[in-house]
Order: structure tokens, then C-alpha cells, then sequence
């Protein structure tokens, strides 16, 4: 991804800044002056990488809306009938909420493909979304940059982690793709290839309840990663209803594993003593080793049998 001009003569490099803000001096000029558009006449696109929004925060952003108005414009494309939604979904939303009617965006000529990747990046520079959604959208741009299913992805990806590691003959790496790979992670400012790969694709090997928690917002991406390694499955998911319940830190967490480990331990060397018991009980309990007994010493065995029948009763 680079700030070269694509079709119909866009700059998305100042697309993007135009969008971000430029740190390093003056704003540069947007492609196209920004217009009032109707919300009405805008669509949202389903393909855009953000799935959950926070009620919270939208409720606070429809507020400063309220007040000041949408300070920066959207991002719309022309379709039939109207716009769809390139970038920006939470403030027209929010725009909408606070009743107003237009919007400032900016239209801009765009396919599907484009669009989409300009959401994605969007979306990702802002730091908008969950762990899961980053995941999931850094996946689906490298797909897009590089025309290339997910598996394909993934592939290269590991290809990238054994060339590092001086393992190439085990795996090709293509060497345009792995520059195009290393450009787009150095556009993004978050992560290489090979830590995207340890850190963050094994999050969507999670269980779906602590894919939900992490999506929904309700617990953070380093929590989740916490609480997967957790086993049983039933002292997993209560440790991650604790975890929300009581919204509790990574340090707690960590030291619930700790004591849920503990007792997984102690529960373990119980039960083996329990089995060793039983046998040998068994091995204790024949007619003629009974028979051998004195009469007190049945007695008191049959006391102690009464014993552990009460037991076992509750």
C-alpha cells in the first residue's frame, strides 16, 4: 500500500490523511470538497470490519455531535439509488441520533475492492476496533493487497515465520508478496508479520464464548488470552463469568488460573488416593479374611462399613 494514485486520479494516501489528521504539518487538500449529504440517501455497508459498537460511546459521541456537530466528514461512494458508507459509520450513526439530516462526506469513485480497503484501513488506523475485528480486518486486507483466500494468507504468513528463522527450505516464500506483506504492516504501525502471527491469529482459535466477550467489548483481547488456556471447559467459562462479573484485572485473572490450577491438583492427588483405597478395600473385603475376624473385630468392621455407607449418603 503506497501513496500512489489509483483510478480516476485518487490520491487514497491523501484520502486517508485527510481523514486521520496530518501530525507532521499543514492538512493537506481532500480530493474532493467535502458536501451535505442526506443520512437518508447513505447506506452502510455490511463488509465494513466494525460488527459491535459500544452503546456507551455512542451515546457520548451522539452528544458531542449534539453540541458541535460532525467536525470531521465521512467517506461515501455513488450506488444506485444513493451513497454507501466507505468510512465513518459511527459518527453518521451517531449524527443520526442527535437528528440531524446531513452530513459532511466526501464522495469519492470507488469499486467494491477499494472501498473495502480504504474501510479497513480506516477503521485500523483510528484503533476503532476489538482485537477480534483487527484480527479478522488486517486478515481481509492482506487478502484484498494481495488476491489471496484466507488459507492463502495464513500460509504465507508461516512461510514469512520459518524464513526468519532461518527455516526457508521448509516453505517458499513469494518475494513480491512478502514485500507487499512487510509494506502493508509498516502502514499500519502495529505489528510485523510474524508478531501478528504468534500474537494475534491464534485469537480466533478461542472459544466462541470468549470471542463473543472480546467482540462485545466486555473483556479485553490480553484477559481473553488469559482465560483460553484454562482447563476444564466449565472452569473456563466460570472463570470468564467471574472475570466479567467482577471486572476483574489481568493481574487477578492470573492469580484465579493460579488457584484454579491448585485445586486441580489437590482434587487429582484425592481422587487417585480414593481409587488406591477402593481397591485395596476390595482386596481386604474376602469371605475368608472376613471369617478370620473375631467376633469384636467383625463388630468394628461392620461399624466402620456403617461409617463410610453414612458418608456416602450425604
Amino acid at each position: 500500500m503506497t501513496g500512489r494514485r489509483r483510478r480516476n486520479d485518487i490520491d487514497r494516501a491523501a484520502v486517508f490523511e485527510a481523514i486521520l489528521g496530518d501530525l507532521g504539518g499543514d492538512r493537506p487538500d481532500v480530493p474532493t470538497p467535502p458536501a451535505q449529504i442526506s443520512i437518508d440517501a447513505i447506506r452502510f455497508n455490511e463488509q465494513q470490519p466494525r460488527h459491535h459498537m459500544d452503546p456507551t460511546a455512542l451515546a457520548h459521541l451522539t452528544t458531542s455531535i449534539r453540541q458541535r456537530g460532525v467536525l470531521e466528514p465521512v467517506l461515501v461512494r455513488r450506488v444506485d439509488g444513493g451513497y454507501e458508507l466507505v468510512a465513518g459509520e459511527r459518527r453518521t450513526r451517531a449524527a443520526k441520533d442527535a437528528g440531524l439530516q446531513h452530513v459532511p462526506a466526501i464522495v469519492l469513485e470507488l469499486n467494491d475492492r477499494e472501498a473495502l480497503e480504504i474501510s479497513i484501513i480506516e477503521n485500523l488506523q483510528r484503533e476503532d476496533l476489538n482485537a477480534v475485528e483487527e484480527t479478522e480486518a488486517v486478515l481481509a486486507l492482506l487478502g484484498l493487497t494481495l488476491d489471496l483466500d484466507r488459507a492463502g494468507v495464513l500460509a504465507l504468513l508461516q512461510a514469512i515465520y520459518q524464513q526468519e528463522r532461518g527455516r526457508s527450505g521448509e516453505a517458499d516464500v513469494d518475494a513480491h508478496q512478502l514485500d507487499v506483506a512487510v509494506e502493508l504492516f509498516e502502514r499500519l504501525g502495529r505489528f510485523t508479520p510474524v508478531s501478528f502471527l504468534v500474537n494475534r491469529v491464534p485469537i480466533l482459535s478461542f472459544p466462541e464464548e470468549l470471542l463473543e466477550a472480546v467482540r462485545t467489548g466486555q473483556l479485553a483481547f490480553t484477559k481473553a488470552q488469559a482465560i483460553a488456556r484454562v482447563e476444564p471447559v466449565e472452569a473456563r467459562n466460570a472463570l470468564l463469568r467471574e472475570a466479567i462479573d467482577q471486572s476483574l484485572s489481568l493481574s487477578q485473572i492470573r492469580r484465579r488460573i493460579t488457584e484454579i490450577r491448585s485445586e486441580d491438583t489437590v482434587e487429582g492427588s484425592v481422587g487417585e488416593r480414593m481409587v488406591l483405597a477402593l481397591n485395596a478395600t476390595r482386596r481386604l473385603l474376602s469371605r475368608r479374611r472376613v471369617a478370620a475376624l473375631s467376633e469384636s473385630e467383625r463388630r468394628h468392621l461392620v461399624e466402620l462399613l456403617e461409617d463410610v455407607q453414612r458418608l456416602l449418603d450425604g
